[in-house]
């Protein structure tokens, strides 16, 4: 079984965001998270909304254990 995987990425990262829809596509347990108006260090530009999306994939993975 594929291990679950968060790709998180910021809104405005158009480098990055350029083939997370392909690696979804391959990976049945893949899911994309956007931090809004986040760049390429979105842990920087709202590391916030960074930590509760990591916190949300987190409680994800223990409802489902």
């Amino acid at each position: 079984m594929a291990a679950p995987v968060l790709i998180l990425n910021g809104e405005k990262d158009t480098v990055f965001r350029s083939g997370e829809m392909d690696f979804v596509r391959a990976h049945p347990r893949a899911r994309v998270e956007l931090i809004p108006r986040g760049g390429h260090l979105a842990n920087f530009d709202d590391p916030d909304a960074f930590t509760e999306a990591v916190c949300r994939f987190a409680r994800h993975l223990s409802v489902r254990s």
